[in-house]
């Protein structure tokens, strides 16, 4: 056993000492940067906000259209066989810009940019996902908006990522933010003398953190894949005691629920947290007398995964007709289970969802910042919609 300490010691102290790519990354980081400081990496309204401000032509960082005319010529000389509207290079080119408006979270769609130009008007509809997923019909509703609103405009419609993520919706082309990062790349270059030093600043940074988290940074990719292969052996052990916080959250709620009186704690893994209310142990006490094989007929559930905390209430397993009969008396309540749907799967449906935890929460935080929001939500399901579930439950006549 003393020999594998010693040999654990041993590779750990090479990656410490025997490391200058370590010094050379960590110099590469430690540089002061805003969106760093403020955790905002990954916030896509945040990236929504800047790149409104690099289009407004009107707006104080001193490229008047440049940028907005440059990123509309290059959209369009990359997707033109896309494209479907009356539109094309050269109109971008020709456009004075004199009349555009750019807004953001109109009707819920995170960027539109308006051109109303005299011979023609054109509408660019940016949907913009760094993290989260496209939610379901989305792009199909935002458009419809668009058509319906601007039904005399020449109409372009963006889904813009870090990757080629493919649009739920076939009348949005893809855009990576590679275009994004190289066309701010160029701005900076060519116009670096007519900036103020505080918004050439802001603008580096900006794109600093879209080259090292958004569309990679080649030279810290490069120096990260030259450590790896030196020290993969201290690095494996390091990832080996790495804090796990999928487990930390599964064992707070585990914590969480043992000692909260309004509820009772079922079962638990590493994903999955599964409790009861006294009312639903009633019911369920009920059915099983009946139906022993209908225990987890219904329970609340949180789904515990690696960027989301849900939780949820759901019909379980059980003798069909009582599984039928609880699901048609959720889905007359669709003012409290909005999930309900309209199909009874074969054996799971969860007809409650409340969001604990969303994607934007886990950057970089502790179990400790993370308990704070979890027990937020948490009083906020207790005093509110447990109660309402609660009082269904309590209402339901099986031998109706």
């Amino acid at each position: 056993m003393t020999g594998n300490i010693s040999e654990k010691e041993k590779i750990l102290e090479d990656f410490i000492l025997k490391n200058p790519e370590l010094d050379k990354l960590e110099n590469l980081l430690g540089v002061f940067n805003v969106f760093e400081t403020l955790d905002i990496v990954n916030a896509e309204i945040r990236h929504s906000n800047v790149l409104a401000w690099l289009f407004n032509p009107d707006s104080n960082h001193g490229f008047s259209e440049f940028f907005l005319k440059q990123f509309l010529k290059l959209f369009m000389s990359e997707n033109k066989e896309y494209i479907e509207a009356d539109i094309n290079l050269f109109d971008f080119e020709l456009f004075n810009y004199s009349n555009v408006e750019i807004r953001r979270e109109w009707n819920n769609i995170d960027l539109v940019i308006i051109l109303n130009e005299p011979l023609k008007k054109v509408i660019i509809t940016i949907e913009n996902k760094i993290s989260a997923s496209e939610h379901s019909s989305q792009l199909q509703r935002y458009r419809k908006i668009i058509e319906k609103e601007f039904n005399n405009f020449e109409k372009i419609f963006i889904f813009l990522s870090p990757n080629h993520a493919v649009p739920s919706d076939e009348n949005w082309v893809v855009m990576t933010y590679t275009i994004i990062a190289d066309l701010i790349g160029d701005l900076l270059n060519l116009k670096k003398d007519n900036l103020s030093n505080n918004v050439y600043n802001f603008i580096n940074q900006y794109n600093t953190i879209l080259r090292r988290y958004i569309v990679g940074n080649s030279e810290i990719e490069e120096i990260c894949r030259s450590i790896y292969k030196k020290h993969q052996k201290a690095l494996d052990l390091i990832f080996q005691y790495k804090p796990d916080i999928i487990l930390e959250i599964s064992e707070y709620l585990q914590n969480l629920l043992k000692k909260d009186k309004r509820v009772t704690y079922v079962a638990s893994g590493k994903t999955y947290i599964d409790f009861a209310s006294e009312a639903m142990k009633k019911i369920v006490t009920k059915i099983i007398k009946d139906s022993p094989e209908s225990n987890n007929i219904l329970y609340f559930e949180f789904r515990n995964y690696e960027d989301r905390l849900v939780l949820c209430f759901l019909v379980g397993p059980g003798k069909q007709e009582y599984r039928q009969k609880l699901f048609e008396l959720c889905k007359s309540k669709k003012e409290l289970f909005k999930k309900t749907g309209n199909t009874l799967y074969q054996k799971y449906n969860a007809v409650y969802q409340k969001e604990i935890l969303g994607s934007n929460d886990y950057n970089e935080a502790s179990i400790d910042e993370l308990s704070v929001k979890i027990n937020k939500k948490w009083e906020e399901f207790c005093k509110g919609d447990l109660i309402k579930i609660n009082e269904f439950i309590d209402t339901i006549n099986l031998n109706d």
